[in-house]
């Protein structure tokens, strides 16, 4: 599972220019249309017609208005999935340095208990398996943060990428709407077919919406479990890294039995 950059500008670019081509449309686009039909010598005549201009104007300005605010208000997170990808490689970096300092430090793999004996080097190995465990457990901790980020990023680029396709269908409906408007008799079937297809995009939208918000739902579960394991003092006693009490691994004077604590092999 990847998040791509290219996507997410591409995607915020595209609602971008959605919120601009609405607005057009809001201002310039629709009132033209309505007046292009109240110009035309047949509509003049019939004030039926004239009133159903009026009204497909009116609705489809109502609409639009509706469908942008809609997306200004999602558009307040769309900055979120980037941050979370950013986020997720800023702790990959955490987890393979931890990850490089537990290996060094594990017993197995020190050179000082294959060339060292005695009871200072005994202490100093037990030192480092506890200092590896802690390491061990940051570099898990950073793994499953990095894990919850990039598949949050990834919903959350797929949810806006989802949202941006529902806005170009609506798009190409409101220009086929305007269009009908402009004729004056295709008013009324303008206003049914913008109609029809804004609840569709409305249910689209709230489907979306939900499907995040399940989502969502998840990855909070998948944080309190991560908020669980970092709670977890079995690596860290009572809550603190563990301490190497270098003292007992830090003399190496000889003993009575005329041993140094630390002896070659």
């Amino acid at each position: 599972m990847s998040f791509d950059i290219s996507s997410y500008n591409s995607v915020v670019d595209g609602l971008e220019k959605f919120l601009d081509d609405i607005d057009g449309k809001v201002r310039v686009a629709i009132p033209q249309a309505e007046q292009e039909a109240l110009d035309l010598p047949y509509v003049r005549l019939i004030p039926p017609v004239q009133r159903a201009v009026k009204t497909c104007a009116d609705k489809l300005i109502e609409i639009c208005k509706w469908l942008w605010d809609k997306v200004i208000e999602i558009m307040k997170g769309i900055r979120a999935p980037y941050d979370m990808y950013l986020r997720s490689r800023d702790w990959t970096d955490v987890r393979d340095s931890v990850s490089s300092i537990q290996g060094e430090i594990d017993p197995n793999n020190l050179a000082v208990n294959r060339v060292w004996k005695g009871a200072a080097q005994l202490a100093y190995m037990k030192s480092n398996t506890a200092q590896s465990a802690a390491s061990g457990k940051v570099g898990d901790i950073a793994d499953k943060t990095k894990t919850v980020l990039i598949e949050s990023a990834v919903a959350g680029l797929a949810f806006y990428a989802g949202l941006l396709s529902i806005c170009w269908q609506f798009l190409a409906s409101l220009a086929a709407a305007i269009a009908a408007l402009a004729t004056g008799v295709g008013a009324p079937i303008s206003l049914a077919d913008i109609a029809a297809d804004s609840g569709i995009t409305t249910a689209q939208i709230w489907v979306a919406v939900g499907l995040l918000s399940a989502f969502v739902g998840q990855q909070a579960r998948s944080f309190g479990d991560l908020h669980s394991a970092a709670s977890d003092n079995s690596s860290f006693p009572g809550g603190r890294w563990p301490d190497p009490i270098s003292s007992t691994f830090s003399d190496a004077s000889v003993g009575g039995d005329n041993e140094s604590k630390w002896r070659l092999n």
